[in-house]
């Protein structure tokens, strides 16, 4: 049979035509029947008489097993044991590949690696006796009743992942000491009691409780003390000059000095203190600071003579010069009897030449080149002005032309020609009342000689 079976009959007498004696059929079925001993049977472990190895069992054979592996018919289809029927100890040299969720119902111990594709719930205790490195982001607790308790030291910053974003500590929630051998860097500090050995404060502090400085304190303080003790030494303020008065100042209570009136060179001043005001600065003497009393012009009308340190005509004079910078408005006739004007020479560059009305009335410019006349700076609206210009050809009778802004009005609506020959001289006079919106040229002279 090949499954532990050896046959008794070796002479054959179990055959067709022969007796068959009770021994011979006993001699066999005790030989089957021990070979289905439960202790002594067959092994079915592929050696003579001890059966094949079993490689498939179950129903439908379910669990397959080979020289290398056991493993069930179809994936995801058979179970290691049940909820209540749990295998005891689990031995494996190898990698555990779990593709779904592991559960750990007690503690875990792992000595080697350990590799995990997806998420790993342990419901007990997990106990790490070596180092322990995560990658990716951690979450520690769900519940602001979970803990994390750090018996180990920090060897690391503690960096928050975004600026000015997370707190350390809250309200109600506080840290107790904080310790630092660094520099803290603090944009706003909210501080209870705050025992400092030195405070280097280079920006501004407000402190809205007490403030106890036990060493000395260098500080400038903009608003008002509430409380302070007295001065260890009083001082005296005095007051000296065309007043004098004293008072002795501890800090203890507010001081009045009084004093002993206003004197100019040993002499009373009568006048009064508006009186006195309006002449700010004044250097006169007190004889003549006397004399205003009962004066009364206003500090605007005394400031006409602001300035004034002898006779006024001739501080005038010494005002009025020869020559001024800047616009002059007058009210009125100008009668002269003679002026002038200014006159400017203007050049062409890159084919342009511009004439700046708030440099001259009278201008000439020399052709080089062919050139675009641009006409600036007029005054405005409703103000008149005019000017010339005289245009030169060159010594070698170029011919150079030129082309006017398109604002100006010719007379028959016709640009004149230029003189073409050799440092040929032509005139033109242009005017303009609505600030250079529209200009009005006119030919003096051509071809002048």
């Amino acid at each position: 049979m090949g499954t532990g079976y050896v046959r008794n009959d070796t002479a054959n007498n179990i055959a067709n035509g022969n007796v068959i004696n009770a021994d011979d059929l006993d001699g066999e079925f005790n030989a089957v029947e021990a070979a289905f001993n439960n202790s002594s049977g067959h092994t079915h472990d592929g050696t003579t008489s001890e059966g094949a190895a079993i490689e498939v069992i179950g129903p439908s054979q379910d669990i397959v097993a080979t020289a290398s592996l056991l493993r069930p018919k179809t994936n995801n289809a058979v179970d290691l044991g049940t909820t209540s029927l749990k295998y005891k100890d689990l031995h494996m040299q190898g990698t555990a590949a779990i593709a779904t969720n592991a559960t750990v119902g007690g503690t875990l111990g792992v000595t080697g690696a350990t590799t995990l594709s997806d998420t790993l719930a342990v419901t007990g205790n997990q106990t790490n006796t070596g180092n322990l490195t995560v990658n990716g982001n951690t979450t520690l607790g769900n519940a602001a009743s979970d803990t994390v308790t750090v018996t180990a030291d920090v060897a690391s910053n503690l960096i928050p992942s975004a600026d000015n974003t997370y707190d350390l500590g809250a309200s109600g929630s506080e840290w107790k000491d904080l310790y630092i051998d660094g520099t803290a860097n603090i944009d706003t500090g909210s501080i209870d009691t705050a025992n400092v050995g030195t405070l280097a404060v280079s920006g501004n502090a407000s402190v809205s409780g007490n403030l106890t400085v036990l060493g000395s304190l260098n500080a400038s303080i903009s608003g008002t003390a509430v409380t302070a003790d007295t001065l260890t030494t009083a001082r005296t303020i005095t007051i000296a000059g065309i007043t004098a008065g004293a008072a002795n100042f501890d800090g203890s209570a507010n001081i009045t000095i009084t004093t002993s009136g206003l004197t100019l060179g040993g002499t009373a001043v009568t006048s009064t203190g508006a009186e006195l005001n309006i002449l700010d600065g004044v250097t006169a003497s007190t004889a003549e600071l006397n004399l205003l009393d009962g004066v009364t012009a206003s500090t605007a009308e005394i400031n006409y003579i602001d300035g004034v340190t002898s006779a006024i005509q001739t501080q005038l004079d010494a005002k009025v010069d020869e020559t001024h910078t800047g616009d002059v408005d007058i009210t009125g006739e100008l009668v002269v009897q003679s002026y002038n004007e200014t006159y400017q020479s203007v050049s062409s560059s890159s084919g342009t030449t511009t004439i700046n009305c708030e440099t001259g009335n009278v201008f000439a410019s020399t052709l080089s080149e062919n050139t675009t006349f641009t006409f600036t700076n007029p005054p405005a609206n409703n103000t008149a002005y005019g000017f010339s210009l005289k245009l030169i050809q060159d010594a070698s009778a170029s011919g150079y032309t030129v082309t006017w802004p398109t604002t100006i009005d010719w007379p028959s609506k016709t640009i004149p020609s230029l003189t073409s020959t050799a440092n040929g001289i032509d005139q033109f006079v242009f005017y303009t009342h609505d600030g250079g919106s529209n200009w009005y040229g006119f030919t003096a002279g051509q071809n002048l000689g």
